[in-house]
């Protein structure tokens, strides 16, 4: 008996169509085509997926959806914060995505309709977009604030002159560490040898630990010169950045020289060069080492083992005593905050309040944070480990710099070398993979470089957030490059890391979107060192055993069920809809 044909989006959104009236139910929110997802797990089946606000174990019959339509699965979803806020202050919601971080970002679908009305989203008659027009004309903090990111002048990335970034050979120490482990330990321990200068580049700075070790170090007539981006505040914040900012500010007085990141989101840049995020996270030492992280200065990226957070992230980080590498990056640095000094905003209170009132309310829509989980660590924790005056090869990757004498972007091209060069093994642990558009752009372009060593029979195994990675594994399910067969998803992943064939180690900044690669201001470093790569690919192998799950699910691998998509049935599927 032949296979069933996989229904395509526009089939199934004519479904929908025509059964408004079944899944018009009290707490829909919207219903669109996508693929069904089970404990977490792609089945391999197309659905409809209903939104709602909030998942029920108990209710009345005639208040359930059904289990599916025309034999279709229908896919009950409990809404994200995002979701429940554009349900009912579509304004507030716009204004955290434009304003929000990278992850918070929401893919976008192109047959998703608002409920009850069964209207597409972006229709201009439905409810959300006659809200959106209604609100902004009564929010006018938050109208002025979506004004402003729209008309804010955009000026030219200049990099420094005389600063290439050339593959180097060099005989150096390194230290390789990871959080929850050992990052904060490390951290301080290089923060401590500080004498005289702290040169630094960083997205997040809300720890108060880091902060306190910040002010104990940098003492006498020591120099802080920072570039600070301003994201949505992180749940597990001691202060806020701009509090960070003051209260360095109040005790080093001029020797703190701190300029806000000239980001299109941030309100306090007059003038933007970085979209979206000014992403990087790079401290140099005195003009002689450097540290380099997947992770910010806050609490769920270097958490403190005597005062956990909620939450604990997986990051990666490397220090590199090296004066010549640290002159480069420092160069770098210095040349970001030159340009940042010329557009530094007066203080930008009305958008900087909408901008706060808006994440206040997304914040509200958010579920209770569950108990605090076992720490994903051991009780021993994963030691830091120092290479001394090993012979390595390091390539710093910048975003947005190019390719001398090309327009393609330096991180894409020397990633996309190294990931072809991989023979064996190609591992990477990733916050997100934004899908891609399917266009052939350079985005898209390396992620089929990656599908390439899938289809070369090399190891690719690719670890992603379960909090983030999820909604981007189903988009890439339908659009683009699909890598979602070689996915498993872990709890509290921020880490932006490859190792490849057990010879080379990326640490980088970079999160996996066509933003992240091209656009935002974004470091890492490519070392090839076989025990560097060892050390974190030892890390990875024990997060991918115990602590990440497949997102494909097993019954749904085309070895075992190669055709046969809509006939999955979800282990779990339910009496409860919403």
């Amino acid at each position: 008996m032949a296979a069933s044909k996989t229904p395509s989006a526009e089939s199934i959104d004519s479904v929908i169509r025509k059964n408004l009236s079944r899944l018009r139910k009290p707490g829909v929110l919207t219903v669109r085509p996508g693929f069904e997802i089970a404990n977490h797990q792609l089945t391999g089946a197309s659905a409809i997926v209903a939104t709602v606000h909030t998942k029920k174990k108990l209710l009345p019959k005639n208040e359930m959806l059904p289990d599916r339509i025309n034999n279709i699965p229908v896919d009950v979803r409990e809404a994200t914060p995002h979701q429940r806020l554009r349900a009912h202050d579509p304004a507030a919601a716009a204004l955290t995505q434009t304003f929000g971080r990278p992850e918070q970002k929401e893919p976008t679908w192109p047959f998703e309709r608002e409920m009850p009305s069964g209207k597409l989203l972006d229709d201009p008659r439905s409810a959300t977009q006659q809200q959106l027009v209604q609100h902004q004309a009564r929010q006018l903090g938050t109208a002025s604030a979506l004004a402003s990111h729209a008309k804010k002048a955009q000026i030219p990335y200049q990099p420094p002159a005389n600063a290439p970034l050339n593959t180097v050979t060099t005989t150096t120490t390194l230290t390789a560490s990871v959080s929850p482990d050992a990052g904060l330990v490390t951290l301080q321990s290089f923060l401590s040898g500080t004498q005289h200068s702290l040169t630094i580049g960083m997205y997040d700075f809300t720890s108060g630990t880091i902060l306190k070790t910040f002010l104990d170090d940098l003492t006498g007539s020591k120099i802080l010169q920072m570039v600070l981006d301003n994201p949505s505040p992180n749940q597990t914040r001691d202060q806020t950045n701009t509090q960070t900012v003051d209260e360095l500010g109040q005790a080093l007085g001029n020797r703190a020289r701190i300029m806000r990141a000239l980001t299109r989101s941030d309100p306090y840049a007059a003038a933007w060069i970085f979209p979206s995020a000014y992403h990087i996270k790079v401290i140099v030492r005195d003009g002689a080492a450097l540290w380099l992280s997947s992770g910010n200065l806050n609490n769920s990226n270097q958490p403190d083992p005597a005062s956990p957070p909620q939450y604990e992230d997986r990051d990666w980080h490397v220090i590199i005593e090296d004066a010549g590498l640290a002159k480069t990056f420092k160069a770098y640095l210095d040349q970001d905050f030159a340009s940042a000094s010329q557009h530094q905003a007066a203080q930008p209170t009305s958008v900087a309040r909408a901008v706060a009132n808006a994440n206040a309310k997304l914040a509200a829509e958010a579920n209770p944070l569950p108990p605090r989980a076992a720490p994903a660590r051991k009780a021993e924790g994963v030691p830091a480990q120092t290479f001394d005056k090993v012979t390595v090869k390091i390539t710093p990757v910048f975003t947005p710099d190019k390719m001398p004498g090309s327009n393609k972007g330096q991180y894409i091209a020397t990633m996309m070398q190294h990931i072809s060069s991989s023979n064996k093994k190609l591992y990477a642990q990733l916050q997100y993979i934004e899908s891609s558009s399917g266009t052939g752009d350079d985005y898209d372009v390396l992620l089929k470089t990656i599908a390439a060593r899938v289809a070369a029979g090399v190891d690719v195994r690719l670890i992603e957030s379960a909090e983030y990675g999820e909604k981007w594994a189903e988009k890439m399910k339908a659009q683009g490059v699909d890598l979602t067969a070689n996915i498993r998803l872990q709890h509290h992943v921020h880490n932006k890391s490859f190792v490849v064939d057990s010879q080379k180690a990326v640490v980088a900044s970079q999160n996996f979107s066509p933003a992240g690669v091209e656009q935002n201001r974004d470091a890492g470093v490519i070392i090839e060192h076989q025990g560097i790569a060892q050390y974190f690919e030892n890390v990875f192998l024990s997060d991918w055993k115990n602590n990440a799950t497949p997102f494909v699910a097993s019954a749904a691998k085309p070895k075992q069920q190669p055709k046969a998509r809509t006939s999955v049935k979800s282990p779990t599927r339910r009496r409860t809809k919403r």
